[in-house]
């Protein structure tokens, strides 16, 4: 089943899943040094908390903008521009040790690098026809197993590997890696500089749980800014339900991700859990991240896509439901629900959308700044609700409500295809 693309598109599948692992370096660094920084630099956490959340916002603020660069220049010049961004952002927190350098290089610098964000989905978007979900997920995995490499090997050296040698490293593999293997093998592709595919087979709209007639507007003009262009490219899609339902999923998705990668430790530790107990579930998270990847992006390609995001999102309902009840083995539960839905929700909202626009890379980078503003959000409400009512009750709560009400947008959308699919039946018949 794998035979069914052009060799070059697995080559490239693999370099992409390199690029990831690199990029989880920077994830480790913010996840596990955030005490020694707030030391380093005589700052409290909040400076932490201001750096990260203004690195999120400059990058989704840039998503807009680098899927208009990708419209316009091409992939290749967007990636390469965007890995001297992090390579700079990341030399600038080295060798100038101070907090404002370390505010301006990772929170500033460094947040450039979303315009980026749209090159992945680009490239799957054009070298991938009939695996395009198995694709994305397999390099959306590929975070989580770079996490997991980076950490052992900086933990077990931690006297000697620290926190500025990790952000020069990440710059060295920028320019020594990834830079010449992006001048090296990457393509543009066929379509490169010219919106996605807007030739996608006929069968792509039915796997999405989308009626074919759905996705016939014409393609928007590429001249001009995104902001200018924005009546065009958006506003006649909205006759579709599908792209509200798809923003308001991403808005969740990020909302969920905010909650948990910067406050599921803290809320097994207000629930008195054991240590160790702690460390498996991250562990047990890490490693269903992965697994979960294949089976959501098998499921993806398999059956109608509204049907498969609509049973991701009851997953994590459910799991966030175990972890609202602090029951013994909550922990471990939740980590194996939501790790088998941390990668597919993305690329599989992604893919919906843009089978039923037939768009631009334009148009995902504004579908991902839903998806940042969740996790901006996600993250900046849970110190508040905390201060608020002195446990993170109500913010499971919350995460509960909204995953609930997307699980049941994506089953509404699922039953309302397949409806018009049997409904068509009868007049193509006679025709």
């Amino acid at each position: 089943m794998w035979f069914g693309e052009k060799k070059y598109a697995w080559g490239l599948l693999a370099v992409l899943w390199v690029f990831g692992c690199i990029a989880a370096l920077s994830r480790f660094v913010m996840a596990y040094y955030q005490a020694a920084i707030t030391e380093d630099f005589a700052v409290g956490r909040s400076f932490i908390s201001l750096s990260w959340s203004l690195n999120l916002l400059i990058a989704a603020l840039c998503m807009p903008l680098g899927g208009w660069l990708v419209d316009r220049y091409g992939v290749k010049k967007v990636m390469v521009l965007s890995t001297l961004l992090g390579a700079t952002g990341s030399s600038v927190v080295f060798f100038i040790h101070h907090p404002v350098a370390f505010f301006i290089g990772y929170g500033i610098i460094t947040g450039l690098v979303g315009i980026g964000s749209t090159t992945v989905f680009t490239l799957v978007l054009h070298w991938f026809e009939r695996h395009r979900a198995k694709a994305m997920t397999i390099i959306n995995s590929a975070s989580p197993l770079g996490l997991a490499i980076v950490s052992p090997i900086f933990i077990s050296y931690e006297g000697q590997l620290t926190w500025e040698y990790a952000f020069l490293i990440t710059a060295a593999l920028g320019i020594g890696l990834v830079l010449p293997s992006t001048l090296l093998f990457i393509r543009d592709g066929r379509n490169s500089g010219k919106g996605a595919d807007s030739g996608a087979p006929d069968q792509a709209a039915e796997a999405s749980g989308q009626p074919e007639e759905t996705g016939q507007a014409a393609a928007p003009s590429r001249s001009g800014l995104p902001l200018r262009r924005l009546r065009e490219k958006f506003v006649p899609y909205f006759g579709s339900p599908v792209i509200p339902v798809v923003m308001f999923a991403l808005f969740t998705c990020g909302f969920n991700m905010g909650t948990v990668e910067m406050n599921m430790v803290a809320i097994h530790q207000h629930a008195h859990v054991p240590g160790t107990m702690i460390a498996s579930a991250l562990s047990l998270l890490g490693v269903m991240e992965v697994a979960g990847s294949f089976v959501f992006g098998y499921l993806l390609d398999r059956i109608s896509r509204a049907l498969a995001l609509a049973v991701l999102y009851g997953f994590r309902v459910l799991g966030f439901t175990l972890l609202w009840f602090h029951l013994d083995l909550s922990p471990v539960l939740f980590s194996v629900l939501f790790g088998a839905t941390y990668i597919g929700a993305i690329p599989g909202g992604l893919l919906l959308a843009g089978e039923t626009l037939k768009g631009t890379s334009t148009q995902t980078g504004f579908l991902l700044l839903f998806h940042q503003a969740g996790g901006i959000i996600g993250a900046l409400v849970a110190g508040f609700l905390f201060d608020s009512f002195g446990n993170y009750q109500s913010l499971i709560g919350v995460n509960i409500t909204i995953a609930a009400l997307v699980a049941a947008g994506y089953a509404w959308l699922h039953l309302r295809s397949r409806s018009k699919r049997e409904a068509s039946r009868p007049s193509v018949a006679q025709a």
